[in-house]
């Protein structure tokens, strides 16, 4: 996609990436709130599971969001 001569994006190429964008945000803004879902049945999860709520926490923000 970098212009050959200088390295440069041109601008078509980079209005092309911008309208690629735009057509899927819908689609990662609904990844986002499942992500969000996700994340906090994590985190009831482990205090379910009898953590604190400071552990259940730092488990969430530490570890990756699937393992």
């Amino acid at each position: 996609m970098a212009d050959k001569v200088n390295g440069k994006i041109t601008n078509i190429e980079l209005e092309m990436a911008l309208d690629d964008m735009k057509s899927k945000l819908p689609y990662f803004i609904q990844n986002v709130a499942l992500n969000a879902k996700l994340l906090k049945a994590k985190y009831d999860s482990l205090l379910d599971a009898g953590f604190t709520d400071e552990q259940a926490m730092d488990i969430v923000k530490t570890r990756p969001l699937y393992e």
